[in-house]
C-alpha cells in the first residue's frame, strides 16, 4: 500500500511514501540518467517507482480489485501494468509518448495483481491508469495538487475529491486536509512532512523508502526506512 500526491501550483513537487509487506527492492540511478525502484516478485525484479531522465514520474501501487482489468496475454496491444513502468522508464520518453501509447494499447493487471499507476511530468501534466477502468488524464493547471492511494479514483468525476471510501481512504483524507491548508510554495521539507504523517508502520505494511521529486530543479530527494532527518538528494543529468 502506497501513498503519492502531486502538488502543482507555483511549481511542481511529486511526493510517494513506498509501503512494502517485506518484498526486497532495490535502487538504481543508471549513472545519472534515471532512478528507478524494482520489487522482487518470484524471485525477479520489476520496475515500481521511477523518474526518467525526460523528467517523468511513474509508479504502480495497488488498488482495490473490481474483477475488471485481469491477466490477459501481452501483445502488441495489450501490457502488463509493469511493461508501462518499464517502457516510460525508458531515457527518451515523454508524457506525449505515454499519451500515445495509452491510446492504443490496452493496460491489464500483472498475474494475481491489481495496481494502478501514477504517471506524471516536471510540467504536472499526470494520467492515472486503471486496468479495467479508465485512464484519468489532467493538465497541470485542471487542479492545484492531485493525492493517490489505494482505492480506484476512477469512482469519482472529480479530480481531487473531498469525501472518498476504500483502502487508504484514511491516508488520503488526511494528505487533502495538509495540501488544502497550503497557502505558499510548498518545500521539500514540508513535502516529507506530509508523507511522514501517512507513513505505516505495519504489522503487514512499512514505509521503507518516501520520496519528493522537484520537477523545477529536476531533484529527487529521498530517505529510507523513515528516518526523515537522513534525505538524500539525487541529480540528474541535463538532457542534450
Amino acid at each position: 500500500m502506497c501513498t503519492s500526491f502531486v502538488y502543482r501550483k507555483e511549481h511542481v513537487l511529486i511526493g510517494m511514501n513506498f509501503d512494502n509487506d517485506g518484498k526486497k527492492f532495490r535502487i538504481s540511478t543508471d549513472g545519472g540518467n534515471s532512478f528507478l525502484v524494482s520489487v522482487k516478485v518470484n524471485h525477479k525484479y520489476f520496475p515500481s517507482i521511477g523518474v526518467n531522465r525526460q523528467g517523468v514520474f511513474v509508479n504502480d501501487s495497488i488498488v482495490d480489485a473490481n474483477g475488471e482489468g485481469q491477466y490477459k496475454r501481452q501483445s502488441a496491444k495489450r501490457w502488463v501494468a509493469t511493461s508501462l513502468v518499464q517502457f516510460i522508464m525508458g531515457s527518451d520518453v515523454t508524457f506525449a509518448d505515454v499519451k500515445e501509447v495509452l491510446e492504443k494499447v490496452e493496460i491489464v493487471n500483472a498475474p494475481r495483481a491489481s495496481t494502478h499507476n501514477l504517471i506524471v511530468d516536471a510540467a504536472g501534466n499526470s494520467c492515472v491508469v486503471e486496468p479495467g477502468r479508465r485512464n484519468i488524464f489532467s493538465g497541470g493547471n485542471d487542479s492545484e495538487w492531485c493525492v493517490v492511494t489505494n482505492f480506484p479514483l476512477s469512482d469519482y468525476e472529480e479530480i481531487t475529491p473531498m469525501t472518498v471510501s476504500g483502502s487508504g481512504s484514511d491516508r488520503y483524507q488526511t494528505v487533502v486536509a495538509q495540501l488544502s491548508k497550503v497557502t505558499k510554495p510548498l518545500t521539500v521539507q514540508e513535502g516529507f512532512d506530509i508523507l511522514k504523517s501517512v507513513k505505516q508502520d505495519g504489522p503487514e505494511w512499512k514505509t521503507q523508502l518516501s520520496l519528493i521529486y522537484d520537477g523545477r530543479r529536476k531533484k529527487l530527494f529521498h530517505c529510507l526506512d523513515q528516518k526523515y532527518d537522513e534525505i538524500i538528494e539525487y541529480g540528474f543529468q541535463q538532457t542534450t
